[in-house]
């Protein structure tokens, strides 16, 4: 089950003032959906004790 709705994103859209289509309103509903359901997975991670970083760049070790 979608955790966004096309209903939530028609009215974050009037409250940001934007004319989407319902084409844009059922491809963006999907989108964030796929963002929410991607960035619930990634709080499943076990991370504890593991430091937070700023940037990946800013540690030595790193190679770009």
């Amino acid at each position: 089950m979608p955790e966004i709705s096309r209903d939530q994103v028609a009215h974050l859209a009037k409250l940001s003032r934007l004319a989407l289509t319902d084409e844009e309103l059922d491809r963006f509903a999907a989108q964030i959906d796929d963002i929410v359901t991607n960035v619930s997975a990634v709080q499943q991670v076990a991370a504890a004790g593991v430091e937070p970083m700023s940037h990946p760049a800013l540690y030595p070790h790193h190679h770009a």
